[in-house]
Parts: structure tokens; sequence; C-alpha cells
């Protein structure tokens, strides 16, 4: 973890040692002597690796600036892009030529920003397999066949049907054990439920069961996110979507309606995996009723529903676009607002978002990704003021401050959608990637947008260093989901990557001879327990780590849901102590002397 110097219990302060981006050496031979175009981009071969990287023609002309990307080595491995031999092979639509196979006017802008995908285990089997979003063809579930490889089961399993889908989340709604699954829409006039009979079967009941807003209006879903907001047992739904209202071109839903970012509850006992719109009444508009008699336009795409302040009362946390990101405390079942106010809602262009307590202070912080400027300026954005993602740290009391995100260097994430952190060398400390790229209408082919490197900081201790090109991450494509997950179940977590337009990356994690430790959180009837708090102290009396289960949720994805540490070199003694907190209940179990390298389960006694 980032370093941090304890002051007075429970509380820390970060001490930023050194957070320096470093670059190595790139090869730009033969750029000088080719004709450039000022402001466009091309690929460019880094020194001593096979690695590429990004670099722009100069203002004038006259060449090549040098390669980003290209960072200092490290020793321990990297990733291997295995998308091809694993039997991922998909692409996520076909190429998009507006406005010829436009589906609205509203899609010309959204179809290029779909992309989703979710981990789950619908089958039972200890294996996570991957469902994924396409646009105007039919999604696609991925079975892990637990030899490394996946399958498509989608017709088996009763998910083939032609869809314009996006964001997706799975979630046990009746807590019978087994996985079911939301997906939403853009373009359709409404959204949809898959319920698992229990043999990895699937019925579509979203009408039903009241999740499916067929109010006729056309859709432009973004993400999902379940967690027990109300704490009754049962996991609830939060549905954004990127909505504006008025009659430009647009502009589709009437300002004199709320629009369809809703947070539908769980009826639980009375009536379980059926819902009721419960969004207005327990203070979760996110679209506010202006003097003039009209909403306000919402353009969420990222929605969170996870407990910061530790009051075991989950708080909901959106990222939106044009200044409309969102945060709102729950005081028992009841929401407010308050982004602004507990040093939230900077950031300009909010998209996708990341949760994890990365200085080891026991809080959770939030990162939202935005826009940073590149080497050219497209629509406007390098006078937006915006510094790019946002990393709002946590200082306890309900309080916010992003004043590390420049110096950390993880605002520059150009232009940047899903984003996970995760230990992926398994060396005790957190460390972060993010996707980006985008192909809007609006922008010209060959833009720095169009073809900027994905993104990913190495922690070590005292800075985090970006080490895309070196680690293998190398993707210039338009990144949209996010996810991560132990797919071969090596103790070490893999990376994928949904692309607009494309086919899919993924990372097979080679980068760790560390220890580990998995912890699969269930509750008393064997439903995954999302918002369960995990802390692990690997040493007696050293520092703890904390993993919230379902913190996972992000640009129109969800990651696994099992919490994952990293304990350093192998041979070390057992792990200390793990304790588990379930937040619906308030219960606490504690095991001692725990066996590294394994899966962990534990249920409350």
């Amino acid at each position: 973890m980032i370093a941090v110097h304890r002051r007075s219990h429970p509380r820390f302060a970060l001490a930023l040692v050194a957070a320096v981006l470093v670059h190595g050496a790139c090869s730009d031979k033969g750029a000088e002597r080719s004709v450039c175009v000022p402001g466009r981009t091309n690929l460019c071969a880094c020194s001593g690796t096979k690695a590429k990287g990004v670099q722009s023609c100069l203002a004038d002309g006259s060449g090549y600036s040098a390669c980003e990307g290209c960072e200092t080595p490290i020793n321990d491995g990297g990733f291997t892009e295995v998308s091809e031999q694993t039997g991922l092979s998909f692409r996520q639509s076909v190429p998009f030529d507006p406005p010829t196979n436009c589906i609205t006017k509203l899609a010309c802008q959204l179809n290029v920003i779909t992309g989703g995908a979710a981990v789950g285990d619908y089958d039972n089997d200890g294996f996570p397999d991957l469902f994924v979003t396409t646009a105007m063809s039919s999604p696609i579930l991925f079975r892990n066949a637990g030899d490394g490889t996946f399958d498509d089961v989608t017709k088996a399993a009763g998910l083939e049907r032609f869809h314009s889908t996006n964001g997706a989340v799975w979630l046990d709604l009746e807590n019978d054990g087994d996985l079911d699954l939301f997906v939403n829409t853009v373009g359709e006039d409404r959204y949809y439920l898959y319920v698992n009979d229990g043999s990895g079967h699937f019925t579509e009941d979203a009408i039903t069961r009241g999740v499916a807003m067929d109010d006729g209006i056309v859709k432009a879903g973004t993400s999902v996110a379940t967690g027990d907001y109300n704490r009754d047992g049962y996991l609830d739904l939060h549905v954004a979507e990127w909505g504006p209202k008025g009659s430009g071109d647009y502009g589709f839903l009437d300002p004199k309606r709320p629009g369809r970012s809703r947070l539908f509850r769980n009826l639980g006992a009375a009536k379980a995996g059926h819902f009721e719109d419960v969004t207005s009444q327990v203070g979760a508009s996110l679209d506010r009723l202006q003097p003039t008699g009209e909403y306000e336009s919402v353009f969420s795409y990222s929605t969170a529903i996870v407990d910061f302040d530790g009051d075991d009362w989950p708080d909901l946390a959106v990222a939106g676009d044009y200044r409309t990101s969102k945060f709102f405390w729950n005081n028992k079942g009841i929401f407010a607002e308050a982004g602004k106010s507990s040093g939230l809602a900077k950031d300009v262009f909010g998209m996708g978002s990341a949760i994890a307590d990365l200085d080891g202070d026991g809080r959770l912080d939030w990162l939202v990704t935005s826009i940073s400027d590149g080497p050219t300026c497209v629509h406007n954005i390098c006078n937006s003021g915006e510094i790019g993602n946002h990393f709002y740290r946590n200082l306890g009391g309900r309080q916010f401050s992003d004043s590390l995100s420049v110096p950390l260097t993880i605002n520059a994430g150009y232009w940047a959608w899903g984003a996970e952190f995760f230990d992926y060398d398994n060396d005790g400390d957190l460390d972060l990637a993010v996707t980006n790229g985008t192909d809007y209408p609006f922008t010209t082919k060959g833009d720095f947008f169009t073809r900027d490197p994905m993104r990913f900081w190495r922690n070590d201790g005292t800075a985090m260093v970006e080490t895309s090109a070196t680690l293998g991450l190398v993707d210039t494509r338009s990144g949209k989901a996010l996810v991560t997950f132990d797919y071969d179940r090596d103790g070490d977590l893999d990376l994928f990557i949904s692309n607009n337009q494309e086919m899919p990356l993924l990372f097979r994690n080679d980068s760790s001879n560390n220890d580990w430790l998995r912890v699969r959180v269930l509750t008393k009837n064997g439903r995954e327990a999302i918002g369960a708090r995990v802390i692990v102290t690997p040493t007696a009396g050293g520092p703890p780590r904390l993993a919230v289960i379902g913190t996972g949720s992000n640009f129109l994805s969800q990651s696994e849901s099992t919490a994952h540490f990293g304990l350093g070199k192998k041979g070390g003694q057992p792990v200390a102590e793990v304790r588990v907190h379930w937040h619906d209940t308030g219960a606490d179990k504690v095991l001692t002397n725990v066996e590294r390298n394994q899966v962990l389960v534990v249920k409350p006694d």
C-alpha cells in the first residue's frame, strides 16, 4: 500500500514519499523522416522491449514527439494476452458508421460507448464465468470450462436473443443460492431480468418482477449496481442512465418527468426477487426539480451501492458526465445528497468508478475516471479545466479530498472509462488499471483519443508508477468495460477489457510468485454477502487490510466478488487473522492462523 504514518488511532495520513512518472527510452526512428499531420498519433517501438508506445506529430509538422507509455521495466513478469486461445473471441459490435446504422439519433452517440461485462459463477462449479454485452446482436455468456478456456453457452442457457445491451450485473434475487442476471439496453424501450432456475438455465421475467421500465421511451442504460441498501437481507438494484432532457437532437426525455436512473427495492420476504421503484420516496433522485417546473438532465455513467463511512448502511455513489456526479449518504434507509459538501463531485466528465482502500487507513476511497488532456484538443476538452481522473481519498467524518489526484499521477488516464484497483503482483498493496479511448461521431479519425494507450499504475509502496507497456498491457482501441477475476484459479488476478466495435482482450496474469489469500463470503442461505467487510491482518501486530465484497461494480461492468489479498513473498507464516463483518446483520466472525494460498469460504455461525 502507499505508505501511511499513524497519527492517532484510527486516523491515518498519507505520506507521499514519491509520485514520479517513470519513462524509459522509445525508438522513434523513421518518424522524423515521414510527413506527419499535426496532432495525429501513431504507434512506436520501445527500445529493449516488445512493447508499443504512442507518439504524436509536433504542432509544426516537423516530426514526432518521444513515445509515451515506455516505462522503466520491472523484474516480475507481466501479462499475456490470451483472449483468442481461451475462446473469448467476439466482436462487441459491427463497425459503426453514422448515420447509416444508427438506431436513433441518440444511439449515434451512445453506440460508441457500449460494451459491458460481468463476472459471476452462474453454475456454482467454483470457476468464474463471463457475461458480455453487445450492440445490435445477442449478448454472450461464456462458461468457464475449468481448464483455462471458455465455452459459449448463450443459447443453451436461454440468453440468446437480439438486443442492444450495455450494463449488466449478477445478483441472487431470491436468496436461493444461484446467480440471476440484470441487463439494461441502449436504443430499446425496456430492460431485461434473467432468472436462474438453479440448473444454469434462465427465464426472462423483468416485466413481472417490476424492473423492465417498459414505458415505451427509448433507453440509454449505462451501469448497474447491486447492494442491500435497507439491510433487509435481500439485494436491491440501482440502474444508471445517460439521460438528456429536451427536444434537441439528443434530448429524448420529457423535461417535465423525472429520468430513469432509478433505485429498485427488492420486496424481500414479502415477495423475494420482485421490485418496487423507491427512488423518490427514499431521496435517491438524481435529477432535481427546478423552479421552472422541469427536471434537470442527468448523464450518469457508473453507480455503486457501498458503505463509505462504516456505519453498515450502504451509500450511493454515481459518476456522471457534464458535472452531474452525485453522492448520497445513507441515513438508515433514507438518502441525502452530499457530493459537494463532502468534497466530492469535482469531476467534469465523470465516467468510470473504482472503490478500494488504497492508502490502508481502513476507509474506502473512490476513483472517478474522466478526461485528461492529450496532445490535441477534441470537442473543447482542453478548455474544460478538468485535471483528468479524480482520486477522492476518504478522510473520515464523511469528508473526502482529491488533493492527491495529480501528485499520484493517476489523474492522467486520457479519455478514461473502466477502472479497477487490484493487487496484480500479490505484494500486499493495490495497483490501478484504467481503460480508455473514444471514437465519437464528432471526433476525427487519428486524433489522440481514438488511439490513446490504456494505463496501468504499479504501486511500489511509495508511489504509483505507470507501467502498462512494460507489463504487456498494450491496447489503443476504444476500451469500455474492465473487470478483474482469477479465471484460471492460479492465485493472481487476470484482466478483461471489452473494446467498443472491436475484439476483446483477456490479459492472463503471469506476474507473481507471491503468496495470496482469497476470501469468499456468504450469507446463511448461501448467497454472496454483497457489502460484507473483510479485514485481513497477515502478521500479528501488523497493519490490517480492508476489502468490501461487491465494490467491483464499474463502468458497464462487474468484477469477481471474491476478496483478494496479496501476501508477499512465499513461505510466510499463516495469516494471523481474518475478520468478516456482515453489514446487514452486524454479525462478526474471526478466524486465526489461516493457511495461505487458498480460497477461504466464510459463512456466519
